[in-house]
């Protein structure tokens, strides 16, 4: 999507090409150096500071960890009217999933729970509206996103939100499975509502419970908690970083959309207390003398089906890093935060970024690369113009949009003279190009669908990246009225022939 003249495909492009500027990794380090073991921290600080200033960040809360030790933990610019901290709470959006599947991985160790067993096993109620299909879902293939649930079978955020897991569950007796369990991946955050409410039946007592008691403490996450909806957030969470969303560079704050979140959006948490999780999942499961998890167990975690093609492994994403090393990370997005953990599984190290401010074209992804590179000893890559220059791109986009289509429709007489007499097939498409940028923006939602497999409202896409938005509404009234216009003067004119045009 980007500057329209006369097509459509010139705004996909552009706007391509600025995405693509903005997050495309580097490719030139070398493979094969090893990790310093002592990293430069105070290089990763400094990096730090600078992607805060130069993205727009209102607030970032960074955790860094090797082995059993912490290296950094620390909070840079505010989280509404305080500084962010160590021990400042953020909404921790899909890196939360993660959570869910050490909840069930327990279960599993237990024997209470096995992963090859249909999920009726456990929840003899769960039900879905393709004939056969629930009993035919795994506990594995829920936690890998394979079980066929996803947002095209039902577009979970764009109906009622429930207040429960077990309302979420019992809502899917609707959802149509787009593809046989176990089969392809498809990312939602319906399978791990499904997991949530497993681990509430099997071991009888809510889910937050459950992490509190078999998770948070042992870890001592004592600023974590888990809920169900945005608005128990609220409540649950005191020190919660005021979110933000960004309009062309400039952090505007805005409280998180009302919604549900169980299972697999709802952990809040601080830099400090995902330091011993990190730790935790560096270490084989154990942190201070606790085993939450087993070395096998934390291994199976990490690791994507082998019968299926995805990276998707049970609540982490297996990457590799430009310079040849594993990582093993999860992003978390929401309205008005953002999260990012990882993992450097062959040194050691783990990653936590905490944002209270989300941007759908802002580059936390290089930023997080940026981090690894500095702890393997090498220089980070660019993250693109930041947030003043995207936000001056855009701008830039709207006035030369703008004054494209003014000129457009001051034309319109001179363009309606140079079609006088011609048969309609061949004005129609100068008509036609003017309802592009419109449909376009009413397409949203299902272009959305068609290349990411995710359903969301306009609403919800206006909050992502509300200065794209303005440009395309801009373009696409700009583009109608000159469409009416031209319409208009040809119609005038085939009405009144001696009419000069």
């Amino acid at each position: 999507m980007t500057l329209i003249r006369d097509s459509v495909g010139q705004v996909l492009t552009v706007l391509l090409a600025l995405t693509v500027s903005v997050v495309m990794p580097r490719d030139d380090a070398d493979a094969t150096a090893p990790a310093p073991r002592f990293a430069d921290i105070a290089a990763v600080d400094r990096y730090v500071e600078q992607q805060v200033a130069k993205h727009g960040a209102p607030g970032l809360a960074l955790a860094v960890t090797r082995d059993d030790e912490v290296l950094l933990v620390k909070g840079y610019g505010v989280a509404g009217e305080r500084p962010v901290t160590a021990r400042t709470q953020f909404l921790l959006g899909s890196v939360s999933k993660s959570f869910t599947a050490v909840a069930v991985m327990q279960l599993v160790e237990a024997g209470r729970v096995a992963l090859d067993e249909p999920v009726t096993t456990y929840l003899p109620e769960f039900t879905v509206a393709t004939a056969g299909g629930a009993v035919q879902i795994t506990v594995r293939s829920l936690l890998h996103q394979t079980s066929g649930l996803a947002d095209a079978g039902f577009p979970a955020y764009t109906l009622p939100q429930p207040e429960t897991i077990a309302e979420r569950v019992q809502s899917l007796r609707s959802a149509e499975l787009v593809s046989t369990p176990g089969t392809e991946f498809h990312y939602t955050d319906l399978n791990y509502a499904v997991l949530a409410r497993l681990v509430e039946v099997v071991s009888g007592r809510p889910f937050a419970e459950i992490l509190q008691d078999h998770l948070f403490t042992p870890l001592d996450m004592t600023n974590t908690s888990a809920v169900s909806t945005t608005a128990e957030a609220r409540r649950a969470a005191p020190h919660l970083a005021q979110g933000h969303i960004q309009l062309f560079g400039m952090p505007i704050e805005r409280d998180e959309l009302d919604g549900y979140l169980g299972g697999s959006s709802g952990v809040i948490s601080t830099a400090e207390d995902l330091a011993g999780y990190l730790i935790a999942h560096n270490t084989g499961g154990s942190f201070n003398g606790a085993q939450v998890l087993s070395p096998a167990s934390v291994a199976a975690l990490h690791r994507p089906p082998p019968d299926v093609d995805s990276s998707y492994a049970m609540g982490w994403v297996l990457d590799d890093d430009p310079d040849g090393s594993t990582v093993v990370q999860h992003s978390g997005v929401l309205s008005t935060y953002h999260a990012d953990i990882a993992l450097l599984p062959q040194h050691d190290y783990g990653i936590a970024l905490l944002y209270n401010y989300n941007h759908a074209l802002a580059n936390y992804a290089g930023i997080r690369n940026g981090i690894v590179a500095l702890l393997l000893g090498e220089q980070p890559a660019g993250t693109g113009p930041g947030a003043a220059g995207t936000g001056l791109i855009l701008a830039g986009l709207i006035v030369v949009t703008s004054a494209l289509l003014y000129l457009a429709l001051r034309r319109v007489p001179a363009w309606a003279r140079k079609r006088r007499g011609r048969p309609w097939w061949r004005i129609l498409p100068g008509i036609a190009w003017t309802l592009l940028p419109a449909l376009l923006v009413l397409a949203l939602p299902k272009l959305i669908q068609l290349f990411a497999d995710r359903v969301f409202t306009h609403y919800q896409i206006l909050l992502s990246m509300p200065d794209v938005l303005v440009w395309l509404g801009i373009t696409a009234v700009f583009s109608l009225l000159v469409g009416v216009a031209r319409l208009l003067r040809l119609t005038r004119g085939r009405r009144r022939p001696g009419l000069d045009m």
